[in-house]
């Protein structure tokens, strides 16, 4: 028994240096041959990683969203867009060109996924690799096109061989590079070290990762460093970045997430931009997350701008932080808290039905009489799951706007479950600004 217990042993001693030894051979000598022609190329010099564009050295100032709002972004120094959705990608591209807007484009593929893998089934790989053809070949002498990043948020497989997502994936980079030689091609995911290193092992090909990355910024540059003892690391940028995400937030005892009011969430952009990606000389750039409205465990999370278009204080912060000054800071209300009868979302909310409460908004500074106030009570987004395309939950109540209502009684619904209670404050400015609480509702059992 000791004897077997020694054989394995040596073998995993042997199989981890034999995988150090092929991760240092891969990358140690691999040097990027620059080829200053291409419309868009990348320099490793002794500080990170330079992005070039028509010859000029390029720091990516942007957003990512669906292609609205692009004079909005030009106007607060913002120079790139990322698009998720091409549905409208002719207009989009056309749209930032005149606006001086470059544009990252995703080429959308399906994520791996174990129980279901779209890249066993032959038909399947050629009938994607037939679609991302067409699709390169129809944007790539775009005047606004930044580079490619195929697929976002990919789920890549950690594994030490190759697997058919990983061979496909491959073939598609290097097709794109084929088809397409002035634009890098690179991908975006999460941070995460495992992810990161398999596709630095296996997909070497890669002119760059981007990396989502929201409440935990804070450590990236360290945990990014770590890795270079393992491997030749692949340049990057911050692709999504923004206030602490719903699976990062202090969450109820139901499991609600707990979200910041909107004064709170531009200060929280400020400073992951100042401390951490304004310092950081490694990157190439980074996009502010997300300017549009979405979806995302609520319909203000993330959102920039509303449905209407009105404008958060996320975006006049962003303007100060990427030092452009010629539009006049006409800043949203400032909001200081929320409270339902005294107590706020921390203090776990839990009420009966048809219940009579008193929700009330406190603000700060000087109260502008024209402000206008809208309540509304929606289900909890219950069954939110990460990645999902969401749809925004069941209105069970929503008020007029109003001027000067500060406060909102309600009656609870009558039905126990999760919800969640918003108030909304509008300026004559174009400008809004939110806060919400979540609560739930409990019936009397005997």
């Amino acid at each position: 028994m000791k004897r077997l217990i020694k054989i394995v042993f040596l073998f995993i001693v042997v199989f981890l240096v034999s995988l150090v030894f092929l991760l240092l051979y891969t990358h140690r000598d691999k040097k990027s041959v620059v080829d200053n022609t291409k419309d868009v190329y990348i320099v490793e010099d002794s500080v990170g990683f330079k992005l070039f564009r028509k010859g000029e050295p390029f720091i990516i100032k942007g957003a990512a969203g669906n292609g609205e709002h692009l004079e909005a972004l030009s106007d607060i120094g913002g120079n790139t867009i990322r698009l998720y959705d091409t549905t409208n990608i002719q207009s989009i591209l056309d749209r930032a060109y005149n606006n001086n807007i470059a544009v990252i484009v995703d080429i959308p593929i399906p994520k791996y996924d174990k129980e279901y893998n779209f890249y066993s089934n032959e038909e399947n790989i050629t009938a994607l690799k037939s679609t991302v053809k067409n699709f390169v070949n129809a944007y790539k002498n775009h005047p606004a096109l930044l580079f490619w990043s195929m697929g976002n948020e990919l789920e890549y497989p950690e594994v030490f061989i190759k697997n058919d997502f990983i061979k496909t994936f491959n073939d598609l980079v290097d097709m794109v590079h084929d088809l397409d030689r002035n634009h890098p091609v690179g991908t975006s995911n999460q941070y995460d070290r495992w992810q990161i290193l398999s596709i630095n092992l296996h997909s070497p090909n890669l002119d760059f990762i981007g990396l989502n990355i929201f409440g935990s910024l804070y450590g990236l540059s360290s945990r990014y460093d770590e890795l270079s003892y393992l491997i030749k690391q692949l340049p990057y940028y911050i692709s999504e970045f923004g206030s602490s995400g719903p699976w990062e937030s202090k969450t109820t005892s139901w499991g609600a997430p707990i979200e910041y009011i909107s004064t709170k969430k531009g200060e929280q952009y400020v400073n992951q931009y100042n401390s951490f990606i304004a310092t950081d000389k490694k990157s190439m750039g980074s996009l502010v997350f997300y300017w549009a409205q979405k979806q995302e465990r609520t319909h203000t999370w993330f959102s920039i701008f509303d449905e209407e278009g009105r404008k958060s204080q996320i975006y006049y912060d962003m303007q100060a932080c990427w030092g452009e000054s010629a539009i006049k800071n006409d800043f949203p209300p400032k909001l200081k808290d929320m409270t339902i009868n005294g107590k706020r979302a921390e203090d776990e909310l839990i009420y009966k039905p048809n219940d009579v409460k008193t929700a009330t908004l406190h603000l700060e500074g000087i109260i502008d009489a024209a402000f206008k106030y809208q309540w509304e009570i929606y289900e909890e987004g219950w069954y939110y799951k990460l990645y999902d395309n969401e749809k925004k939950p069941k209105l069970i109540l929503k008020s007029l706007e109003n001027q000067g209502d500060l406060t909102f009684t309600f009656i609870t619904p009558n039905i126990e479950g999760p919800y969640r209670i918003f108030v909304h404050v509008y300026d004559e400015k174009g400008n809004f600004s939110t806060a919400n609480i979540p609560f739930y509702v409990l019936e009397a059992h005997d």
